[in-house]
């Protein structure tokens, strides 16, 4: 699958990346709101659409939520997971459909398997 990652902790960024090419995936990185945005429209343009969208809710520029409705307003059928600390205060209402939410911290295979049920 090919996936974009936006994270703005370096360190968290790069263990997605590591974790999600050791399962065989494409993956593609952004540190912020703006440039998940900017990657997924080059990503859609160029080599196709991104297999799942995978959002940290606090970035600086763009927040999760508000990337994920921008995404989801240009491909309504987009997958996206959001894996937050912050779960408890996002407004649920301004969710897109498509969108599954994960709790920080979690386990290695707790993020695998979400990721398989998103595709069952």
């Amino acid at each position: 699958m090919k996936i974009l990652v936006a994270e703005d902790e370096p360190e968290l960024l790069r263990f997605y990346k590591v974790l999600l090419e050791d399962q065989g995936h494409e993956v593609l990185t952004a540190r912020d709101g703006e440039e998940c945005l900017d990657a997924y429209r080059m990503g859609s343009k160029m080599k196709g659409s991104f297999d799942l969208v995978i959002l940290d809710h606090r970035m600086p520029r763009m927040n999760g939520m508000e990337v994920a409705k921008e995404i989801a307003a240009m491909n309504p059928s987009q997958k996206l997971l959001m894996i937050t600390a912050y779960s408890g205060m996002l407004d649920l209402a301004q969710k897109p459909a498509n969108m599954k939410i994960m709790p920080k911290p979690f386990e290695v295979d707790e993020l695998l398997s979400v990721i398989n049920e998103l595709f069952k």
